[in-house]
C-alpha cells in the first residue's frame, strides 16, 4: 500500500482526527479487537484459533500491520463471524 499521501498518524495506525473517516486497516482493527474482547478471549486464544502468532494478531490490532485476505480468512471463523462483521461501520 502506498502510504505517500497518508498523514503520519494513518500510517501509524492511530485516529487522530475524528472527522476523518477510518482506514480500512483501523475499522478492521477496532472491530477485531472489540469482537475478539466481546467473545473473551485473550490474543493467545484467538492465536491458537487461527494459527496466527499472537505478535501478529496483536499488531494487527493495533492497525501498525497489513493483514492479509488469507488471514482474515481464518479469524472470521474463529471468532464465528462473518468476514463483513471484521469491516463493519457501527
Amino acid at each position: 500500500m502506498d502510504t505517500k499521501g497518508l498523514s503520519r498518524s494513518r500510517r501509524k495506525g492511530t485516529h487522530m482526527n475524528p472527522s476523518e473517516p477510518l482506514s480500512a486497516a483501523q475499522l478492521l482493527a477496532r472491530n477485531l479487537r472489540r469482537l475478539r474482547e466481546e467473545r473473551s478471549l485473550s490474543i493467545d486464544d484467538l492465536a491458537r484459533r487461527t494459527g496466527i502468532a499472537a505478535k501478529r494478531l496483536a499488531a494487527v490490532e493495533a492497525a501498525s500491520a497489513q493483514i492479509h485476505l488469507d488471514e482474515v480468512s481464518l479469524i472470521a471463523p474463529a471468532l464465528r463471524i462473518p468476514i463483513a462483521a471484521l469491516f463493519a461501520t457501527e
